[in-house]
């Protein structure tokens, strides 16, 4: 903290958590009720400094309004969508309409990993889906990460849910057009996300979020409502180190001839082994061959 903004402190300045920004303005809950405020200048003159999920220390200059006079150090942040302590990202893809693109699924969860940011995956629609096919989407994750398979039509799923995100602070990631907003508003109880219905000639998502929202859930869960994304920037990752953030390959670390095994090539590769018996997904496997790749080129 500089000893500019120091000197702006006051004695009776409390903490909140920013919820929403729109149009320069901040909003915050405050004793039950949304208040809007703004930055000082100190903090507004890094147009990225504060992000939605932000707690914050602030003045109240009225009886609705306040201003910001500092940012608590985060627990993490994410630069797009732009939000912060995150406890848990929630990897959404449809088992139907439309039909899950799986690298990207991964990439997302990869972007999580990175951040140290624990991850669920969330399979929307099943009541449109082929019980074959929702079977794989299951298996393929189920012995990686908590897999939630819910349908917002029937209610099928969702207080399991409901209960696994209690307490946490949360954000709903995927593709447009896969059911976020319809799921937000099971959970909230109301309509308070709008929602909207897939081109029928692109089968997308129209992206109906416009902005990053906190909706404060009485179970003391607070879910992150953001535009439709489906990809996290990676950061500089090492080839070497990529298996790490795949959690059915971190299982194997040192079990394999080479220290430095990337598990392609090498022989008496533990991995390799586990995925020729089926302990691991091909299709996880896949994903992680193809990021390799774009991992070595970026580092070229």
């Amino acid at each position: 903290m500089t000893r500019e903004l120091m000197k702006i402190l006051k004695d009776d300045a409390v903490q909140g958590r920013i919820i929403q920004g729109v149009g320069g303005f901040y909003y915050i809950s405050h004793e039950g009720r949304e208040i809007r405020g703004t930055a000082r200048g100190i903090l507004k003159r890094d147009k990225d400094i504060l992000y939605i999920g932000d707690i914050v220390k602030y003045e109240m200059i009225g009886d609705d309004e306040f201003v910001i006079t500092d940012v608590i150090e985060r627990k993490n942040f994410l630069l797009r969508p732009p939000v912060s302590n995150l406890d848990k990202l929630i990897v959404c893809f449809s088992a139907a309409s439309p039909e899950p693109n799986m690298y990207v699924v991964d990439k997302l969860c990869v972007g999580a990993e990175t951040r140290g940011i624990e991850v669920m995956i969330c399979i929307s629609k099943i009541d449109l889906a082929d019980k074959d096919k929702l079977d794989i989407y299951i298996s393929r994750f189920e012995d990686v990460y908590p897999v939630f398979p819910l349908s917002s039509v029937s209610g099928e799923g969702i207080e399991d849910f409901r209960e696994a995100i209690k307490n946490s602070n949360s954000v709903l990631a995927g593709a447009s057009g896969v059911g976020k907003s319809t799921l937000l508003n099971k959970l909230i109880g109301s309509e308070i996300a709008e929602t909207g219905s897939i081109s029928d000639k692109m089968k997308r998502g129209r992206h109906t979020t416009r902005s990053v929202r906190i909706y404060e859930l009485s179970n003391g869960t607070n879910l992150y409502d953001t535009p439709g994304f489906s990809s996290l920037d990676l950061p500089e990752i090492d080839q070497y180190e990529l298996s790490d953030y795949f959690p059915e390959m971190l299982r194997f670390k040192g079990e394999c001839r080479y220290s430095d095994c990337m598990h392609i090539n090498e022989p008496d590769c533990a991995v390799k082994a586990s995925l020729e018996s089926g302990v691991i997904s091909r299709s996880r496997y896949d994903s992680y061959k193809k990021m390799l790749e774009e991992v070595i080129k970026w580092q070229k």
